[in-house]
């Protein structure tokens, strides 16, 4: 159901999306901490941050960063995470850009403004607050 919401095959509510994607990392949690546990290095492409700032970009009033980071929290924390500021221009060059839902430049813009406010509010600080 995700990917074929990636592609624009379906339409889906923006909170619904949003917690089909939560529940998707929710459903890896066990596994992450088992494999922490276990000694497992564990580098994950696109995480909780990624998932709740894709969320606030969209053009939906009801739905802001502070309630798309709720059902992320819990879920394992990051030791370091980060976040490569490139153009648009760099990112569309890529093979495949375009092929999904959220690869527009005007989204692309919103997400990078809300990635660089993050940063800058939380610095080396996690957003869980622990």
């Amino acid at each position: 159901m995700i990917n074929q919401y990636l592609r624009g095959e379906i339409q889906l509510d923006d909170h619904a999306v949003h917690l089909l994607f939560s529940a998707n990392r929710w459903e890896a949690a066990a596994q992450i901490r088992q494999d922490i546990e276990s000694g497992i290095t564990v580098i994950v492409d696109r995480y909780s941050y990624s998932g709740a700032v894709y969320s606030a970009a969209k053009e939906n009033k009801e739905l802001q960063l502070d309630w798309a980071w709720r059902p992320e929290v819990g879920l394992p924390r990051p030791d370091i995470w980060f976040f490569l500021n490139i153009s648009i221009e760099v990112a569309a060059a890529r093979g495949g850009y375009g092929t999904e839902r959220y690869e527009t430049v005007n989204l692309q813009k919103k997400v990078g403004k809300l990635f660089l406010s993050l940063t800058e509010l939380k610095g080396n600080e996690d957003m869980r607050g622990r």
